[in-house]
């Protein structure tokens, strides 16, 4: 009888190793979720541009512009230069830290900085916060709901001139602009969060 277990050991050790094995073997990552613009081609060049002409429409404002012209140059500067505090960030999935950003925390600092509000941590409970404004009806602070790819919720935050700040799973942290072919074909609307607008 201890001839046959001991013949049995080798056998029951290959059992007992597959399925230590097969419980502990890492899940899949869904990369759709982690590289979701990988088709994005960036153009620093329409970016420089959208800049400066953002630029010069604020100089024209300063001189003969309206309280709602000179508003909105107060809050797009506010939001180049929270841009700049993050500019160059990586993206990394469900991130929050200088280490790594996703476009929901991205936008929830931007509006935390400027606008001293708290927004959901979720892209899709984010933009149930305000209401619905098109492309041309845009304002400074915005925030911009996208499906890339038809597939994944991507949030960003509205400076002006078809320029907005976001975190793309590419490139990190960036400008980007409405009037390229890749964010111009997978925007679906604005938001616009009034209650955030608000001074205390």
């Amino acid at each position: 009888n201890m001839k046959k277990y001991i013949f049995l050991f080798p056998f029951i050790f290959v059992i007992i190793s597959l399925n230590i094995g097969a419980g502990t073997s890492k899940p899949k990552i869904d990369n759709s979720f982690v590289n979701f613009d990988d088709g994005y081609v960036h153009d620093e060049e329409l970016i420089e541009n959208k800049i400066s002409e953002l630029r010069a429409d604020q100089q024209k404002a300063l001189l003969s512009g309206t309280f709602d012209q000179l508003d909105n140059i107060i809050l797009e500067d506010a939001l180049l230069k929270a841009f700049d505090d993050l500019e160059g960030t990586r993206y990394s999935f469900g991130g929050d830290s200088e280490n790594g950003i996703d476009c929901s925390s991205l936008t929830r600092r931007i509006y935390r900085s400027v606008f001293s509000f708290e927004l959901p941590r979720i892209s899709t409970d984010q933009i149930k916060e305000g209401t619905i404004v098109n492309r041309n009806d845009l304002k400074p602070g915005d925030i911009l709901y996208f499906r890339p790819e038809n597939r994944v919720n991507h949030t960003a935050v509205y400076i002006g001139n078809s320029l907005f700040i976001n975190a793309s799973s590419s490139k990190g942290v960036i400008l980007s602009s409405l009037d390229s072919t890749y964010w111009g074909k997978y925007f679906i609307y604005g938001v616009r969060v009034e209650k955030a607008r608000i001074v205390n």
